[in-house]
């Protein structure tokens, strides 16, 4: 009977997760897994984005201030910044899959809702819920993407995964530009549903593709292991194998039956009792990241990041209506806040019925920018090994800087746009870097926690600057601009303070 057993035991092959990953190959889970990164990742983005393209075709019917049309671009960004640290701990309770499933199906929901609401305040209510749906994608999303790669293609999967925030760049003007060239209603009753209404299920519908391939994917089997739910982990490999290999893993181990080793679960991030418990150990495993030796240096890189998330995202959000602003009356000889003021005194006085209409120059260098954010993550890739990420990070504020200073003084179209590409591309590239820098100065059991509340709060940066620029770009648009350029020469000082490794 004993010798029974011990064959038994020795029949079961016990295998790391990882060797058993590299075992079975990159394959076409690893493939379709990116894919759908990308489709959750462009409506992720292209929510907040867009609505820097409806503030404008939507102002006639709300009758929207400004300040309103601020808050409208900040409600989507509020409820990320509100949501995405705590379903970062949902996903870790609950399950990656589920967490993203639930995420972008809900937002796609309230997303079409939204296209019907005619109330600005009840439009910036939904809004918020959107954001608050698309925290749990932001949350569980890479973390999900990366446990299916091995240690070696994690961090490539990421990257290209990052790339698509590039692409929605691209695609929410691209698209906004072919819907709202057509002038069309259809009323139904006192209610009118115009062109710009249909940007909204443009942005949800890459989402909802991505959410039904997802659904034909296990949880994450690294995270299952980590739940020590061995069973469930072991089936999900054998889909994997199944998938990539189109034969069962038994036979790509040459065994009858195998073990996977289970993942050790720190205690902080346990999260065995009940949910409502969830704040109180949000909190508790927030403290270390300010504890002694990486506190302070934790700290000022937030606070660089927050800066560059305002200044960066802030005036990507309003440069659609500043340029659609300017677009009829630039010349070269006006800069762009004189320029904004002629508008400003005409529309005043102008008597004319509201317009909502947005030029073709509107789009073309919102694409532009969107090309040069694709152009600017190759290039940068390529510096930063042989410059050193601190080199670079302050090289590119130093311009971004520049830029901003003389926008107060070009006139000339060409030397705008450059200026603008580059006072909101280098600011937005410098943001991975830093994040790769803040993984490098805190242990590895608190990275995650990191990056989410960085995250979090360069998302309070953009409410900051969305909600100053919308009270402040009218009447003092040489205070904003002046606010912003500052907040990166901050910025550029703090990066000079901080210890970065010269490489990852």
């Amino acid at each position: 009977m004993q010798n029974s057993l011990e064959n038994n035991s020795q029949a079961v092959h016990l295998w790391d997760y990882d060797v058993i990953l590299e075992k079975i190959g990159y394959g076409k889970t690893q493939w379709i897994l990116l894919i759908i990164s990308g489709l959750l990742t462009i409506t992720s983005v292209a929510a907040q984005q867009s609505m820097s393209i409806i503030v404008i075709a939507s102002q006639c019917e709300f009758k929207s201030t400004q300040a309103e049309k601020g808050l409208i671009m900040a409600s989507c960004v509020a409820g990320l910044f509100f949501s995405t640290y705590i379903w970062g701990y949902i996903s870790d309770y609950v399950g990656r899959r589920k967490v993203l499933l639930c995420g972008v199906f809900a937002s796609n929901i309230l997303q079409f809702v939204l296209m019907f609401v005619t109330n600005i305040w009840m439009f910036n209510l939904i809004n918020l819920l959107v954001g608050i749906s698309i925290g749990g994608v932001s949350a569980a999303l890479y973390a999900y993407l990366s446990e299916f790669n091995t240690p070696k293609h994690r961090a490539v999967a990421i990257n290209y995964s990052t790339m698509f925030v590039s692409v929605t760049a691209i695609y929410v003007p691209v698209t906004a530009w072919m819907v709202l060239s057509a002038n069309w209603s259809i009323s139904i009753g006192d209610f009118v549903f115009r062109p710009w209404r249909l940007i909204m299920l443009i942005s949800l519908l890459p989402g909802l593709i991505g959410g039904l391939i997802l659904l034909r994917f296990p949880e994450s089997p690294k995270l299952l292991l980590s739940q020590n739910k061995i069973n469930e982990a072991i089936q999900a490999v054998a889909w994997i194998c199944q998938f990539n290999r189109g034969k069962p893993i038994q036979d790509l181990l040459n065994c009858d039956d195998f073990m996977l080793k289970s993942e050790v679960n720190s205690e902080e991030n346990s999260m065995d009792n009940i949910p409502s418990c969830i704040l109180s150990k949000i909190a508790r495993a927030t403290v270390p990241l300010f504890h002694k030796p990486h506190g302070f240096y934790f700290i000022i890189s937030n606070l660089a990041v927050f800066g560059m998330f305002f200044s960066s995202n802030g005036m990507q959000f309003w440069f659609p209506e500043i340029v659609n602003r300017s677009s009829e009356a630039f010349n070269d000889s006006s800069t762009v806040c004189e320029i904004l003021s002629e508008y400003d005194t005409k529309a005043e006085n102008s008597t004319l019925a509201c317009s909502d209409h947005i030029s073709s120059k509107t789009y073309i260098d919102n694409i532009i920018v969107g090309v040069a954010f694709l152009i600017g993550f190759s290039i940068q890739g390529t510096l930063i090994n042989p410059l050193g990420r601190k080199n670079v990070l302050l090289v590119a504020l130093i311009i971004a800087t520049f830029s901003g200073f003389c926008l107060h003084f070009f006139g000339n179209r060409t030397a705008v746009l450059v200026l603008f590409c580059l006072y909101i591309l280098l600011p937005g590239l410098s943001i991975s870097i830093m994040l790769g820098a803040i993984v490098d100065l805190v242990p590895t059991h608190l990275r995650g926690k990191a990056v989410s509340f960085c995250m979090s709060l360069g998302r309070l940066g953009i409410i900051a600057a969305t909600n100053l620029m919308g009270l402040t770009l009218q009447p003092y648009c040489n205070i904003t601009f002046a606010i912003c350029t500052f907040v990166l020469f901050v910025c550029v000082i703090l990066v000079y303070i901080i210890p970065i490794r010269r490489s990852a």
